[in-house]
């Protein structure tokens, strides 16, 4: 009876990986953020994706904190300055070639 409670529940936890609910629902939830019509906080749908932006915050924070932590306090930093524009020098008739 155990082996077979077993067997049950490894193949629903196979069938529930599969299936990739949560991916799909990031991926829903991200789509509607960015498409071109908008989605108003009258509608069910901007409350459903904020609540799967939730979990998904939440589920960063349990899995690495401080990664989460450091990439939240930098989010609206600066870009970094640019290196300096490569330089060519020009080959003219005078100078020798190698």
């Amino acid at each position: 009876m155990t082996a077979a409670l077993a067997a049950l529940a490894l193949a629903a936890g196979y069938l529930l990986g599969r299936a990739r609910l949560g991916h799909r629902a990031s991926d829903w939830a991200h789509w509607l953020m960015y498409r071109r019509t908008p989605v108003t906080r009258r509608e069910w749908r901007w409350w459903a994706a904020r609540a799967v932006f939730a979990v998904e915050i939440a589920g960063l924070l349990l899995a690495h904190p401080v990664r989460t932590a450091r990439a939240w306090r930098h989010r609206n930093d600066p870009p970094p300055p640019r290196g300096p524009a490569p330089r060519f020098r020009r080959l003219t008739d005078e100078e020798p070639t190698r």
